[in-house]
């Protein structure tokens, strides 16, 4: 964070390091020091990703799924997941670009590479409405086809590309804090859950996990899989674009910032 101006009195420079955080919905206000409130999305944010991938570890969840049983098991899961991502999520959008800048890209490169991150992960987001994962909780057919010829984890994959993306346009700390919490859970989850559904589902999702891959077209790639085209959903495509683009243009009246 940039130290206040030499010019500034010494009460106003106080002032210029305190903030304001109002909780949604409520009259309450409390006042913090700015490195109070970085701090508090750094630990927020540490403790999603370690809760979120420490409670899905084979041994920790079994233990747990056998004491609490299954649903209970999968509440206290969300609850812990809802409980550490939301404060970090209120505390970073009501100080965003908040810390030191880790890096600045140049403009053009830095919206490019961002944008194109961006259409990648609402393309995957909203193919998955056409072809279900058998990897996820929603029951579907084991067999690679349309969007998880590309990732067999596309809403994982998804919402990891999205959050790289403003890792990639956002280099401070505050950001790379919150931002990276999600893309780290999206691409470190998918490997857990595979080594859980390995065992539950048994052969036939081994096959799958074989002809499949996580990090997107590494199947394709290594010629286990091919890309078609033509099992994608058009519609859905142009409803990805649409909604990109949609983002866009209310990206600096929404979430201020101008992305291009």
């Amino acid at each position: 964070m940039a130290p206040c101006d030499a010019a500034l009195s010494a009460p106003s420079c106080e002032r210029a390091e305190e903030a304001n955080v109002r909780i949604p919905r409520s009259k309450f206000v409390y006042g913090y020091t700015l490195p109070m409130i970085l701090a508090l999305i750094i630990v927020f944010s540490a403790l999603f990703v370690l809760t979120h991938i420490g409670m899905s570890h084979g041994s920790i969840r079994q233990g747990m799924v056998d004491k609490l049983g299954q649903w209970p098991y999968r509440g206290l899961y969300s609850l812990v997941a809802f409980g550490t991502l939301l404060p970090a999520g209120v505390l970073w959008w009501q100080n965003r670009h908040l810390g030191p800048v880790l890096w600045e890209l140049p403009f053009w490169p830095e919206r490019v590479i961002a944008g194109l991150l961006m259409i990648c992960g609402f393309v995957l987001l909203f193919q998955l409405l056409a072809t279900p994962s058998p990897a996820s909780m929603m029951p579907a057919k084991i067999e690679a086809r349309g969007v998880l010829r590309i990732t067999r984890h596309p809403m994982n994959i998804g919402l990891a590309l999205i959050a790289l993306a403003h890792i990639v346009a956002n280099g401070t700390v505050g950001d790379v804090a919150f931002w990276g919490s999600i893309a780290a859970v999206g691409l470190i989850g998918p490997y857990q859950m595979d080594r859980r559904l390995k065992t539950k589902k048994g052969d036939a999702f081994v096959e799958f996990c074989r002809e499949t891959s996580v990090m997107p077209f590494s199947a394709i790639l290594g010629r286990r899989n091919r890309f078609a085209l033509d099992e994608l959903s058009l519609p859905l495509l142009i409803l990805a674009l649409v909604a990109f683009a949609a983002v866009v243009y209310f990206h600096g009246s929404l979430f201020g910032g101008e992305m291009y």
